[in-house]
């Protein structure tokens, strides 16, 4: 027994010093080597585990034979940057997009639709099984459904924010992404999982604020005017808002900028509105407080509607927002009815389950980081009430004016935050029995976790668009008895992205 427990040490010892030695010749800066595409991490990186330690690749398919080049090389994990495709993966596509291999702006472009689906659906089992734990992802496993594909899989982003660049010190205006794992901007002219419309407009601007002599805001020195451009595209109305975030105060705002905004303006009708964002903050937030309108409207009109036959007219008809450049609204317009038709089904599902009908005049529905309302207008016709809560004041008054917009008199707006707004709710002894979460991508403070359970609502309804904080706020609201998770759809709101949103249902079972 002595000798064959002797014999395992001597194993281990040589396994041991054998990953040292791989991964300090093979896998030092510089090195090439040549592997397989294991998965895809949550982060869209290709995974290899061919040597001692798991080394990631961007721009990678499972199932490829690449040759790559290390760049980082750390105690537990390295990096690499992709030289060939050896053999390709039969998930592998032709990207759509000249700049594919170094912008940053997209990352699944090269892997076919099919495949991007089914591995949004594996990011979200890969984060319940290691954050969530195995008790969670066991739990979970069962009730995770099909990704729900997108309807546009391009030309579908609603929103973009470009930051703006001079090149070697010249005059040219370069707007666009940067490239994966630098600083590097990549200039764009056309950019295929946006409008066209957009790349037109985003031209004219360019051209605009060179011959204005506008100057490129310098991260380094904090000098320069012009710091990102921002363009907001209505699928309703084909029409677009133009923001220009500066570094300045509105107080020293140079004459120029409104010259720029009259001739964008004359040059393009579907430009409704020209603003200006203020920020003189260091770092990079794009928005800062301050924002004024220098040439039409200082919103854009987007309408969200139903195709389903059962639906009430309200939705059919169609919904009105405002956008202002500050607003917060799902980047796929046509995507977001679908997540709203899903969150739709499950509270009517539930309305059926107990006797009543839309409308049901006992009904209170929580909707908790309301933003502009989106969901609370949706959900109106189908319930009492609507209690829409909301830290932001900008997005509040949004939210107040589109529900007057549409009409809608059974929704009520708080500003306030989610984990000091559910103590007081409680402490009414107000009854309601569906909560929606829709928080950022930080997930839900424990306080609020705390407060709902408390609350102890039929249903919760937790929409998510990061699958870590999903699985770790599912680890806390499962922490004792009394709610299971019934199921667990991921929607593909972000196509040619690792990005992935989904619907959780949770029910209470006791």
């Amino acid at each position: 027994m002595y000798h064959c427990a002797q014999g395992l040490h001597n194993i281990r010892k040589v396994s041991y010093r054998s990953s040292k030695h791989i991964r300090k010749f093979m896998l030092e800066k510089g090195k090439q080597v040549e592997l397989t595409i294991e998965s895809l991490a949550p982060g869209g990186e290709g995974v290899s585990k061919d040597f001692a330690i798991p080394i990631f690749i961007n721009k990678a398919a499972p199932g490829d034979r690449l040759l790559v080049e290390i760049y980082d090389n750390r105690r537990t994990f390295a990096k690499a940057s992709l030289v060939k495709v050896v053999e390709p993966s039969q998930d592998r596509v032709e990207a759509q997009c000249k700049l594919f291999k170094v912008c940053g702006g997209c990352q699944w472009m090269h892997l076919s639709y099919e495949a991007q689906l089914l591995r949004k659906k594996a990011i979200i089992e890969q984060a319940l099984r290691h954050i969530g734990g195995e008790e969670i992802s066991n739990l979970c496993r069962e009730v995770i459904g099909s990704t729900i594909p997108s309807q546009l899989q391009f030309a579908y982003r609603n929103k973009v924010n470009l930051p703006v660049r001079n090149p070697n010190h010249s005059k040219r205006i370069l707007a666009g992404y940067f490239e994966t794992n630098s600083h590097k901007l990549v200039n764009i002219k056309h950019c295929p999982i946006q409008p066209s419309l957009l790349d037109e407009v985003l031209e004219q601007i360019k051209e605009l604020a060179e011959k204005y002599e506008f100057n490129a805001y310098d991260e380094t020195t904090g000098k320069g005017l012009l710091r990102h451009i921002q363009m907001r595209f209505s699928e309703a109305h084909k029409n677009v808002l133009v923001t220009l975030i500066v570094n300045g105060s509105s107080d020293k705002s140079p004459p120029r900028l409104k010259k720029l905004a009259d001739d964008l303006m004359s040059q393009n009708e579907s430009v409704v509105g020209v603003c200006i964002n203020f920020n003189q903050l260091k770092g990079n937030r794009i928005l800062a407080e301050e924002t004024i309108c220098l040439a039409g409207k200082p919103y854009i009109e987007e309408v969200l509607r139903t195709n389903e036959p059962d639906f009430p007219d309200l939705l059919k008809q169609g919904l009105t927002f405002q956008l202002s450049p500050t607003s917060f609204f799902q980047i796929n317009t046509s995507q977001a009815v679908t997540l709203l038709e899903l969150i739709t089904a499950e509270i009517r599902t539930y309305l059926k389950q107990n006797n009543l009908k839309d409308g049901a005049n006992n009904i209170t529905v929580l909707d908790a980081y309301a933003g502009v309302g989106s969901i609370a207008l949706w959900l109106s016709p189908f319930v009492a009430e609507v209690l829409a809560v909301e830290d932001n004041a900008d997005a509040v008054k949004d939210g107040m004016r589109n529900v007057s917009l549409n009409g809608i008199e059974n929704i009520q707006f708080h500003q306030s935050k989610v984990e000091d707004f559910l103590p007081s709710l409680l402490k009414e002894g107000k009854s309601v029995p569906i909560v929606v979460l829709d928080p950022p991508r930080q997930g839900l403070n424990p306080t609020v976790i705390d407060s709902i359970r408390a609350l102890s609502p039929d249903m919760i309804i937790y929409v998510s668009c990061n699958p870590v904080t999903l699985s770790r706020d599912l680890r806390l609201i499962l922490a004792s008895s009394g709610y299971k998770v019934e199921k667990i759809i991921p929607v593909d709101l972000f196509p040619q992205t690792y990005h992935v949103e989904s619907v959780t249902v949770i029910k209470k079972t006791i």
